[in-house]
């Protein structure tokens, strides 16, 4: 098979029509036997390769960008274009076939047809601007259907072929054949985005007909470009469809289920700060407010140890607040519970304060009570937790 189809010349204007709407042709191999060893391997063996084509692949898409307006403005893909893109696509199928197991010959590098059991076909030629023009919308259908098969096919079914494979030596032929199928139908894709065809991808299911390559030949004589698949082949690629729907319809519970805990996180953050927030208040005032209470009293024993006593029981309500407050994660948890027990370490002092017999007891038991660093203490695991909680 050629790189490009056989041009027009000498073909009756329907066949030229015929041929410009012919899809990328991609053609294989018989399954054959494989090295154990380089299937084992398989992976870092194409390493090489992906690197180089993600370099050629932000080329091939600066090129695409000129090409399309070149095939807006005059209907057909500039020539140094169709080259380039054919090529990168040549290249990208031959790899995608060594690495899907499709044959165990390592693939050249380069842009240029070769002789591999996976070769590619295109004829670039007349383009409908208005499908040029819409080209992005027009590729979402089929790059629906080829995100579903790679799921489908790529994924759990790519391990279960590579171990079957690593076992016997070569792939099964209904599944050489459906993964060959899954490899043409994303050429094509990608040939159609790349403006190389003006044919929508379709036949995932095989041909009923092929393409001629040669000026006046009748298509469906040529058994090269005529590619049928088996019946355990077909059912292969329902399962890959199926298999990939499943996969995507997982995917999207899971986001939605991350999604959804995220924002009831969110929410619960959200409910614990302003409780929190709420809370504090009485004991910021408590406490603000204790130094002026206390001069008040005018060195009234009695007086002083009721001030002690609505402080203490300050504390002790807002330590049981902060208990019912529903913390949204367990670090925050952690340090409401270490807060709680500051809380209610601090009012303790204040309510011994406010038990004492005398002024001169009383003043014994302020200056062994540490109180100032309990109250420090206090102040510092409500930071923590307004910090953890974004107060």
């Amino acid at each position: 098979m050629s790189t490009y189809y056989a041009t027009s010349g000498g073909v009756s204007p329907a066949a030229a029509d015929e041929q410009e709407l012919a899809p990328v042709l991609v053609t294989f191999a018989a399954p054959a036997p494989q090295s154990r060893l380089t299937v084992m391997v398989r992976i870092i063996l194409v390493i090489p390769h992906l690197v180089v084509l993600a370099v050629l692949g932000l080329a091939a898409y600066a090129v695409a960008i000129v090409g399309w307006f070149g095939a807006l403005f005059t209907g057909r893909l500039p020539a140094f274009a169709a080259d380039f893109l054919a090529g990168y696509l040549r290249w990208q199928t031959r790899v995608s076939a060594y690495a899907f197991l499709l044959t165990g010959d390592y693939p050249p590098f380069s842009l240029a047809d070769a002789d591999y059991p996976a070769r590619v076909a295109v004829q670039p030629g007349r383009l409908n601007r208005l499908a040029v023009l819409f080209r992005i919308f027009l590729l979402i259908p089929c790059g629906i259907v080829q995100a579903i098969l790679s799921y489908g096919a790529l994924t759990i079914f790519q391990l279960v072929s590579w171990v079957i494979t690593l076992i016997t030596g070569r792939l099964p032929d209904p599944v050489y054949q459906a993964m060959a199928a899954v490899l043409r139908y994303q050429a094509r894709t990608l040939g159609f985005a790349w403006m190389l065809t003006s044919a929508y991808p379709a036949a995932l299911f095989g041909d009923e007909r092929g393409y001629g390559v040669q000026p006046g030949q009748d298509v469906r004589d040529d058994p090269e470009m005529s590619w049928r698949l088996s019946a355990a082949a077909r059912k292969l690629i329902v399962g890959f469809l199926v298999l990939g729907v499943l996969i995507v319809a997982g995917a999207g519970t899971g986001i939605g289920i991350s999604a959804g805990s995220t924002v009831a996180s969110n929410v619960n953050t959200l409910n614990a700060t302003n409780q929190l927030i709420s809370v504090i208040t009485p004991v910021s005032n408590a406490i603000n407010n204790y130094a002026a209470n206390v001069k008040a009293c005018k060195g009234q024993l009695a007086c002083v140890e009721g001030v002690d006593r609505k402080v203490s029981t300050t504390f002790s309500t807002f330590a049981k607040q902060l208990a019912v407050i529903k913390m949204p994660t367990a670090k925050t948890r952690s340090l409401n519970a270490t807060l709680i027990a500051s809380v209610t370490r601090t009012g303790a002092l204040y309510a011994k304060l406010a038990t004492a017999p005398s002024a001169t007891k009383y003043i014994s038991e302020a200056s062994a009570s540490d109180l100032q660093t309990a109250l420090n203490q206090t102040n510092q695991d409500y930071a923590n937790l307004g910090n953890a909680l974004n107060v």
